[in-house]
């Protein structure tokens, strides 16, 4: 459906190994254990089920450092996409072509990603500093 190009697979790639790279499934981990056990112990405490209060704690706290391991995946994942010779101008094609399939998609602030126009206008920012890396890369 997006008929995605060898540059576009790479910064994908890219992007998946700079999470890994970056620890954010770590990150995840501890972080969804804090809330849980906090949550735990104000229900002990207060003699209540806060559960509910998850969601709210997941809005809160959750959504925002998911969006922001997104963006920096996106940034070191470019840098080793360029590296690896895949010009860096396909991670903005990539997430203009991910924008228009998605349609409609929830607000930002309640999603686990950055709003794709927000994702191509930092990844634009980055092109030019990512093309002497590229460029090196290829020869």
């Amino acid at each position: 459906k997006l008929n995605l190009n060898d540059d576009e697979i790479a910064q994908i790639m890219g992007h998946e190994i700079s999470h890994a790279l970056l620890g954010h499934g770590r990150e995840r981990m501890s972080r969804a254990m804090a809330m849980q056990g906090g949550l735990m112990l104000g229900s002990i405490v207060a003699g209540q089920d806060l559960s509910a209060l998850g969601a709210v704690a997941d809005i809160a706290l959750t959504l925002p450092n998911s969006r922001a391991g997104e963006s920096e995946a996106d940034r070191y994942g470019i840098e080793l996409a360029a590296r690896a010779g895949y010009d860096p101008r396909a991670a903005v094609r990539l997430w203009e072509k991910m924008g228009a399939a998605s349609g409609n998609s929830p607000p930002q602030f309640l999603s686990t990603h950055p709003a794709p126009d927000n994702r191509i206008q930092a990844l634009n920012a980055l092109v030019p500093k990512m093309m002497p890396i590229y460029e090196k890369a290829r020869s």
